[in-house]
């Protein structure tokens, strides 16, 4: 799709980033002058490194998907989109304090992949991965924008999609955060594959993998249906918004952007 504007492209993040707090969405993607807040977080880095590992993984031949090459499918897998070209350790970069901090994350990181290697038979029936070139994966993201309407896109980067036997799709989403069983992602995510596939889709699950445990959703016709218009509402919300007012809360401890927001300037 040529000259693209992304401006105009809306993924899940993007929907609940506006959800969670217009002021951040505003400074993350409408005020580039901002860019250099955003620093390296440490549950991203794993966050990432997990996903790209189980990505490696599936490029294998079945016969090479075992516990050790997974692990080193991590090795692989764990650079900071900083600077992906840097070795491990990472350091700041990955937004560690210390060697030992990096290391601690390192090893919740394998345990979470001990638990993905536990929790079902390693050579599904694989319809779709995300590239293995994992430094240059945007790609993927790239080669996923669809029209949900005249000129409403959306887009995303799915995690695996399976066939079932019955010619129809499932969405497979990893999670290496709490269970929070929110099933909108995977409803955008369904309704995201079947604009790019043309196959329904009729299931999909969340590996959380924190706990080693998959929860697995129906996805219905009439589900599909109600997040279209949902996505619809949303994006024209976003788009009508004149004023970005911050949204306080738990999360605003994570936020890249507190030091220049106006709830938490001094006086």
């Amino acid at each position: 799709m040529a000259n693209i504007d992304f401006s105009k492209v809306y993924s899940y993040s993007k929907l609940e980033k506006f959800k969670k707090c217009p002021l951040d969405y505003y400074f993350y993607y409408l005020d580039p002058e901002w860019k250099g807040f955003q620093k390296p977080k440490d549950y991203k880095t794993k966050g990432s490194a997990v996903h790209n590992a189980i990505t490696l993984f599936y490029h294998l031949k079945p016969e090479e998907r075992n516990l050790s090459n997974l692990r080193e499918c991590l090795y692989q897998a764990w650079f900071s989109e900083v600077d992906p070209a840097k070795e491990p350790p990472l350091g700041e970069i990955g937004g560690f304090n210390n060697i030992f901090h990096e290391r601690k994350t390192y090893w919740e990181a394998l345990r979470m992949l001990k638990n993905f290697f536990n929790l079902e038979d390693t050579n599904p029936q694989l319809f779709y991965l995300p590239t293995k070139d994992i430094k240059h994966s945007f790609g993927d993201y790239q080669d996923s924008i669809q029209p949900l309407t005249d000129g409403v896109f959306i887009s995303g980067k799915f995690d695996r999609i399976d066939k079932l036997e019955n010619n129809t799709l499932r969405i497979v989403d990893f999670k290496t955060g709490k269970n929070s069983q929110d099933r909108s992602q995977l409803d955008f995510y369904a309704v995201l594959a079947e604009l790019n596939f043309d196959l329904e889709v009729s299931m999909a699950s969340f590996y959380y993998l924190n706990e080693g445990k998959i929860i697995d959703f129906r996805i219905t016709d009439s589900e599909k249906k109600k997040a279209k218009k949902q996505i619809l509402e949303r994006i024209e919300i976003i788009e009508s918004t004149k004023k970005f007012i911050p949204n306080p809360s738990r999360l605003c401890s994570h936020c890249d952007f507190k030091p220049i927001c106006p709830v938490f300037k001094k006086n």
